[in-house]
């Protein structure tokens, strides 16, 4: 039975790399990631680079990056030298982009796009050749004396057909779906038959969720926080066809989609703003999870029980060493 990972990430301060993964490894996390988004964060790929000779045992989740900003020639040449360094301790993260395109002025990569940047991606991790139209070709030539091990990529999703393309050719997927249990369900399906149609089986794979919670005192108050903390997550969700969503999601991505405000996603942002003004508490509650640490494990546990192989989180810290000490043992446990 596979082990439950617990990962924490977000936008850090310039040149924080290695103390955030270091405290990250001391608290018992398994993966430290680094957010992607040129006007907010530095680059992630450096900052790894630090949290990889600082660190013995943590794993360092990139992004995810994306193929609008990134080229994934690029995103190779960052992530090969991380993998190098840590003794095999990288995680590419990859999506189709949110703050970070948005940042750039630009929009969400198509899934057809992605599939394709997928498969030069993997190329370019495999140490291949990446063959383009017209009869070029590429590869990184300056890794020709250097080897390393396999390096997962880790695709972030919410959509139906995102989630069907991760499951063709992911070696992770992290849902940005939320946690309701039924939602939860309905995406694995969507992954089962993915993996199936694709000649792949559940073991190929890991599968996550970027977990929206917070941990307080009681229901009430953890309710009342919760629902500051998911109208990134939902607007995440708004891309597209929404027309598969529950009414409940729907009826907030519908207006997200027009109106989110990126001047709010950030780290320090005021938890009252108009982004979150759209979702009630009904809502965040439906989306995460929010209340004690014992109510907090029960609804992570139902969750592993449903198939779900990690968690990552964005905590304040506060918050982040009680979910440390008393949540993540607990939830281990159930697969140990």
């Amino acid at each position: 039975m596979r082990n439950v990972e617990f990962g924490t990430t977000g936008f850090y301060p310039a040149f924080d790399g290695a103390a955030r993964a270091r405290f990250a490894e001391e608290l018992g996390f398994d993966i430290q990631g680094f957010s992607e988004n040129h006007s907010r964060a530095t680059d992630c790929f450096g900052e790894m680079r630090d949290a990889a000779r600082a660190t013995k045992r943590i794993k360092l989740a990139a992004g995810p990056v994306n193929f609008v900003t990134r080229h994934p020639g690029v995103v190779a040449a960052g992530i090969v030298p991380v993998q190098i360094l840590s003794g095999g301790r990288a995680i590419c993260g990859v999506a189709s982009g949110d703050s970070a395109v948005a940042a750039a002025g630009r929009r969400r990569q198509r899934i057809e796009e992605m599939a394709r940047d997928l498969g030069y991606l993997r190329t370019y991790l495999d140490n291949g050749v990446v063959e383009y139209p017209g009869g070029l070709s590429s590869r990184l030539e300056w890794a020709d004396d250097l080897s390393w091990e396999h390096i997962p990529i880790q695709m972030a999703c919410s959509g139906p057909r995102a989630i069907a393309l991760a499951a063709r050719v992911a070696d992770r997927i992290c849902l940005g779906i939320g946690m309701n249990n039924d939602h939860v369900a309905w995406a694995l399906d969507i992954i089962d038959e993915g993996l199936a149609a694709s000649g792949r089986h559940r073991d190929d794979v890991r599968v996550g969720l970027l977990a929206a919670l917070a941990i307080t005192e009681d229901r009430a108050s953890g309710r009342a926080t919760i629902r500051t903390r998911v109208s990134a997550l939902a607007h995440m969700q708004s891309g597209g066809d929404l027309s598969h969503q529950p009414e409940i999601l729907r009826k907030v991505t519908s207006v997200l989609r027009h109106s989110y405000d990126y001047s709010f996603h950030r780290p320090g942002a005021p938890a009252e703003n108009p982004n979150s003004a759209v979702c009630d508490e009904e809502f965040g509650d439906w989306m995460g999870i929010g209340g004690p640490p014992s109510y907090v494990t029960d609804r992570l546990g139902q969750l592993v029980e449903l198939g779900v192989d990690f968690f990552m989180t964005a905590l304040p810290v506060p918050e982040r060493e009680r979910f440390a000490g008393e949540v993540m043992p607990s939830v281990r446990a159930l697969r140990s």
